[in-house]
């Protein structure tokens, strides 16, 4: 289980929208000063909410512990980037052999386009299975592996 700290800003039910509280990658200036945070507050001047099911009750404002499957994160960034690609691929050939009749490279072309686009509504509409949902662990937030 990949665990991440976050915390619970609003609350309906047996779900809940956190934020993630995730320490930066070094550490050593807190996300003041480095390239890394400079591009991440330029490109997320929000930190976005996220929802995930909250078996524990946690309330808003409570510091919580969320965590994903193993394989959730392989599986979801395959269907992202994998499915548009073998779409753009079958599409683009689709459209090569429909154009050898008379359509030529904007065949394939158009072809391509129309595979990436029936993948981003397959994406759109594609629910995640609930074992690949996030969750909330427990209360609390972990410490980093170095112990600060």
């Amino acid at each position: 289980m990949i665990e991440s700290p976050a915390r619970v800003t609003r609350v309906d039910g047996t779900v809940a929208w956190v934020v993630s509280e995730a320490p930066t990658s070094c550490g050593a200036c807190g996300g003041k000063g480095c390239g890394t945070s400079v591009f991440n507050r330029l490109w997320h001047p929000d930190n976005p909410e996220f929802q995930v099911d909250n078996p524990i009750g946690a309330t808003s404002g409570e510091a919580v512990v969320v965590g994903l499957p193993e394989g959730a994160l392989l599986r979801a960034s395959g269907a992202a980037y994998v499915i548009p690609l073998l779409a753009l691929l079958l599409g683009a050939g689709l459209g090569q052999l429909l154009g050898d009749a008379g359509g030529g490279e904007p065949a394939a072309v158009l072809g391509g386009l129309m595979g990436l686009l029936l993948a981003g509504l397959w994406l759109k509409r594609r629910r995640p299975s609930q074992a690949g949902h996030p969750v909330i662990l427990r209360r609390g937030a972990t410490r980093c592996a170095g112990g600060h």
